[in-house]
């Protein structure tokens, strides 16, 4: 009996060294990043990013898009993947902190694994150009004088946008009357035709109609205020509790050793900081806001638990 107990220990002694070992010499071979959208801006970001990333950790970082179902289809390929730091996912925060409280899904919060913020896509609320609030206080307080009057386009009903301008009108105290479309672009257009009074959409998609003349941007979601439009009002200095930054990162499986996690942060920290993706996030409109592994992580908890709290309290009835 001994001596099959000294051989078990034996045995996981090894099993431990030889796991520290091929954590010691990560990665051995190329790493994949899942982006679960179609190719579009986190695409193009994810690919700036893997360029930089390859430098840092000294093998290929290659990019798969596999977009469906607002990106749960990629990020349940991601979730099942070995946790071994092969198999990562690069998306917006909701797909761990909205979906999973949406529907049922073959995955849940705890499935994922933070491993670093890179960026915060600025979303901005925007009003028509003849609208009567020019700013965001003058729009809480129309609002608040003409409860349902004030029109909203959103991306769709139960979708990033709707759910944020839901919340906004929560915090402000204020109701609004949600117009649902197929996607941001329809909605900005509808907005800038004089059909709906405001829209919510990224700075991308916001700021430049800002600039012509379009729309009339009020106030940007974040906790501060963007280096991009430092001019812009957050909700916060207008008096609204409340910041839903879209942050954009990576996870990996949850079962990742915390090792291989740091050192794909360590990885994502030097491309975000280097010179390729800086200049790629001056032209897309993004915020570089780099979080690594325990800081993302908190940031995700809290909007978890918010997300919990807000969206049984949403009529996703509107079609």
């Amino acid at each position: 009996m001994k001596t099959i107990f000294k051989t078990l220990l034996a045995g996981a002694a090894l099993a431990l060294g030889l796991g520290a070992a091929s954590a010691q010499n990560f990665p051995e071979r190329a790493v994949t990043i899942v982006v679960p959208y179609s190719p579009g801006s986190t695409d193009t970001m994810a690919r700036t990013l893997a360029e930089d990333m390859s430098q840092a950790l000294g093998q290929p970082v290659v990019v798969e898009t596999r977009p469906g179902a607002g990106g749960t289809v990629g990020a349940s390929e991601v979730v099942k993947a070995d946790p071994d730091g092969y198999t990562l996912l690069m998306a917006v925060s909701s797909v761990q902190t909205v979906a999973p409280h949406q529907r049922e899904l073959p995955y849940g919060f705890g499935d994922l694994k933070p491993v670093a913020r890179v960026a915060v896509g600025p979303n901005v609320i925007a009003a028509r150009s003849g609208a009567p609030f020019k700013t965001i206080e003058e729009f809480i307080a129309y609002a608040r004088d003409n409860p349902g009057k004030v029109s909203y386009g959103s991306a769709g009903t139960g979708g990033a946008t709707h759910i944020a301008a839901e919340a906004i009108a929560r915090a402000a105290d204020i109701k609004l009357f949600h117009i649902p479309f197929g996607g941001v672009t329809p909605a900005i257009a509808a907005t800038i035709a004089g059909d709906v009074d405001v829209v919510l959409g990224f700075a991308s998609a916001i700021l430049p109609r800002g600039e012509s003349g379009q729309l009339v941007p009020l106030a940007q979601l974040s906790e501060k205020r963007a280096s991009l439009a430092p001019d812009l009002p957050t909700l916060m200095d207008a008096g609204v509790d409340l910041a839903l930054p879209p942050n954009i990162g990576l996870w990996a499986p949850a079962e990742t050793p915390d090792d291989v996690v740091a050192a794909l942060a360590d990885a994502a920290e030097k491309a975000a900081g280097g010179e390729t993706f800086q200049n790629f996030a001056k032209k897309a409109l993004v915020e570089i806001d780099y979080a690594g592994p325990a800081d993302f992580g908190a940031v995700l908890k809290k909007e978890d638990a918010f997300f919990a709290e807000l969206l049984p309290t949403i009529d996703f009835s509107q079609q």
